[in-house]
């Protein structure tokens, strides 16, 4: 039932980001009141409506603060869709070799282009599935800065800070990772 509720939700929040949004034609707005309704524009939008595929390599670090703070290996790949060059929604699929974990992940990504940079803000839920053990749901917040190459190609530095619950207990990784963004 709990992930038949989920699906259902991430299902809604998808037609909702994909649905078409009208606009009206640019134009100027120094007529008479109510005439600028539907006129101007937005300068700083980007694209409308392209794919992007992120591959990025990196670290996992778990319980920083513990004596026997570990770090392992991380992959991950990220396919998204990003909507008028600021939002994106993004599913993606992480390791992290030392705890032999699986990450499967969605979520929103949220970028402040300022050339040549790009600055983003993003959160996700996952499932975090060990190779041994059960399966736990978690949250990752995240930061990060792409450095635009060209049209299509962006080089990322990124950062998640996890937070996974398992029987009343939250376990917390640090990732930090960095990747290429291709856009089709």
């Amino acid at each position: 039932m709990k992930s038949a509720s989920l699906a259902l939700i991430f299902t809604i929040c998808g037609a909702l980001f994909c649905m078409p949004l009208e606009a009206g034609e640019p134009g100027r707005t120094d007529g008479p009141e109510g005439s600028e309704l539907g006129r101007g524009g937005y300068p700083f939008g980007g694209p409308e409506g392209r794919f992007y595929i992120n591959p990025a390599f990196g670290s996992g670090i778990f319980d920083r603060n513990a004596d026997d703070s570990r770090s392992g290996l991380l992959y991950s790949l990220n396919l998204g869709y990003e909507r008028d060059g600021w939002l994106a929604i993004e599913g993606g699929y992480a390791y992290l070799s030392d705890r032999k974990l699986s990450i499967y992940s969605v979520g929103s990504r949220m970028d402040y282009n300022a050339d040549p940079f790009v600055y983003y803000f993003s959160a996700q839920a996952g499932l975090y599935k060990p190779e041994d053990g059960e399966s736990n749901f978690g949250l990752a917040p995240g930061a990060g800065i792409d450095i635009i190459v060209n049209d299509r190609i962006r080089l990322g530095l990124n950062y998640k800070r996890d937070f996974i619950f398992s029987d009343g207990n939250t376990t917390d990784i640090d990732r930090l990772f960095a990747g290429l963004k291709f856009y089709f």
